[in-house]
């Protein structure tokens, strides 16, 4: 590409510029994107201080059982500390991922400000009309430019970017990774609430053969009683611990994905920005080259 191709396309990359900023759907189309994180993650953080609950509540928990009127105690105690303490570092940081798409919500509407949108379409056909008539534009007029673009530009266009790569790559998982939250959730809460008390005695067949001679006693035609079940005690914490373990992994995952949407997808995507703008304040400084006279 020649030299004046190349200041003819800079001049019409910012008349585009100057038409852009003015055009509605890009603030729109951005703003939605936005608020679809922020409402995945307001209800991320609504499930985890719902576990929290949960298990916190869990915690707590006495299973109180009296077989024939003797009566014993288990508590669950700090089974569940490890998870409680994960869960919690879960909703800081959903705390801290709705607060970055409510950033990014506000940057979004201050970057469509009609005074912002006026000052890039000035620096805009300025900048313009240097390039195609004076074949150059002062470099504090390409700085200011490229400012403003980044200014108006960058925050819109990384919140469709970043929403596109969710929906693409990561939505299955974050579904899933919800879906495991609630069920870990409903699991700990029935597993703390088969709670008994009472006159209950375990329907064991070695209980039963035991009240056979003093039952036999009695006319055949009346039925042996059906005795109460009593959950296996043993068990009744043993599957709050497997809930909670499953659970451990859609912590994880939870966290892992608002993690790379929140800090590592912006932290990549401005990184490049700053690359292509230095390489475009670079390609636009250069010069053409001088003719050599015939000797």
């Amino acid at each position: 590409m020649t030299y004046a191709k190349s200041r003819l396309m800079i001049a019409l990359v910012a008349l585009l510029l100057a038409i852009g900023t003015w055009l509605p759907v890009s603030q729109s189309l951005a703003l939605e994107q936005s608020e679809k994180g922020l409402t995945r993650a307001l209800t991320s953080y609504a499930v985890a201080r719902g576990l929290n609950a949960v298990i916190s509540l869990a915690q707590g928990t006495e299973l109180a059982v009296q077989p024939l009127g003797f009566g014993t105690v288990i508590a669950i105690g700090q089974l569940l500390d490890p998870i409680n303490d994960l869960v919690e570092q879960l909703s800081s940081v959903m705390l801290m991922a709705s607060v970055a798409f409510g950033l990014q919500i506000l940057l979004i509407k201050i970057g469509a400000h009609w005074l912002l949108s006026l000052m890039l379409t000035a620096v805009a056909i300025a900048y313009a009309a240097t390039a195609l008539w004076r074949g150059g534009s002062p470099g504090w007029l390409k700085q200011l430019l490229l400012i403003l673009a980044i200014a108006r530009f960058a925050v819109p266009l990384y919140a469709v970017v970043s929403e596109g790569v969710y929906q693409g790559l990561l939505q299955d998982e974050y579904v899933a990774a919800q879906a495991g939250l609630r069920s870990g959730q409903e699991s700990i809460s029935r597993a703390t609430g088969n709670q008994l008390s009472g006159d209950a005695v375990a329907a064991d067949p070695a209980q039963v053969e035991k009240s056979r001679p003093w039952y036999k006693a009695f006319p055949s035609e009346w039925k042996m009683p059906d005795f109460p079940k009593v959950p296996d005690l043993r068990k009744i914490p043993q599957d709050i611990a497997q809930a909670a373990d499953r659970s451990v992994k859609h912590v994880i995952d939870v966290m892992v994905l608002f993690v790379l949407q929140t800090i590592v997808f912006p932290l990549v995507f401005f990184w490049l920005l700053l690359l292509a703008a230095k390489r475009a304040v670079a390609s636009s400084s250069a010069r053409p080259p001088k003719a050599t006279s015939a000797s």
